[in-house]
């Protein structure tokens, strides 16, 4: 097969895509690395596309947006695709309202001031872009200043403390590993600790996990540890996930690559019979 792996080739985390290039490769595959400003030419001549992380370096408020227009040309073409048919992050963070709603763990959401009183009065709350990444445009107020700052671009949640981050590695609903980040992932990137997972918290990540149905693709569901280490979902990253493969041991990171590579190869036969 011809693969073009659309990630952006200026991040430092551009190792890990490399490892899974090399891996297609030692296949007998081609596979070419680019950004998402690729000519559109190379649709015409690649095989399948596989999508990483093209969350530019240089993001602003103006510009977090995934809808790419490469996101959107392939699947309007409808050529072979990992990574691209995400529900949740895919779309945006509005997801997080209706799984609040819907009683799933989750830190409490809404999307309008009429709803405040679901979230128990905090003293500060949180306003978060429904398109954004590593705390780009998000707002911390006290609730007087709401009304000033909110419009129909923002979720609301509290302000809430936390002892760590958590992250659980999934590719398509099937479970990989799991890694925490103390204190925070923001705004200084502190190294990874491979998480001890107990059962119960397994079960609420494999839940997440599933809601995206039959989806080819890497899936990060994240968390914040609370300070009586309850676990609340953040977000379910399944557009563009950093997977922090060296950060891993080299078993794991070998069997991650593996278990990509066979999803890969299963996508294409059950979808296209290649």
């Amino acid at each position: 097969m011809n693969i073009l792996m659309i990630t952006n080739i200026d991040s430092d985390e551009k190792l890990e895509d490399i490892w899974l290039a090399r891996a297609f490769q030692e296949d007998g595959h081609s596979v070419a690395i680019v950004d998402k400003n690729y000519d559109e030419k190379l649709e015409s001549i690649f095989d399948i596309f596989l999508k990483r992380n093209t969350w530019s370096s240089s993001a602003t408020i103006e510009n977090v947006s995934e809808k790419y227009t490469f996101r959107e040309r392939i699947i309007k073409k409808n050529l072979p695709r990992i990574n691209f048919d995400g529900k949740y992050d895919g779309s945006d963070k509005s997801y997080l309202v209706k799984l609040f709603k819907n009683g799933y763990e989750v830190i409490p959401t809404i999307d309008n001031l009429d709803d405040l009183k679901l979230l128990d009065n905090p003293n500060k709350y949180m306003l978060k872009l429904k398109e954004s990444y590593d705390g780009i445009g998000q707002l911390v107020l006290k609730k007087e200043e709401l009304a000033l700052k909110f419009n129909n671009l923002y979720i609301i949640q509290p302000f809430m403390k936390f002892k760590s981050e958590v992250q659980f590695y999934y590719i398509k609903d099937k479970f990989e590993y799991a890694l925490e980040f103390i204190p925070s992932k923001v705004p200084v990137y502190p190294n990874a600790i491979r998480y001890e997972y107990n059962s119960n918290e397994l079960e609420m990540a494999n839940k997440f996990a599933l809601l995206n149905g039959e989806y080819y693709g890497i899936q990060r569901i994240d968390f914040i540890k609370l300070e009586d280490n309850t676990l609340l979902l953040t977000e379910i990253e399944d557009i563009s996930p950093y997977l922090d493969l060296d950060q891993v041991d080299k078993e794991t990171r070998e069997k991650f690559i593996t278990d990509y590579k066979i999803m890969v190869y299963e996508y294409m036969k059950n979808k296209f019979h290649i």
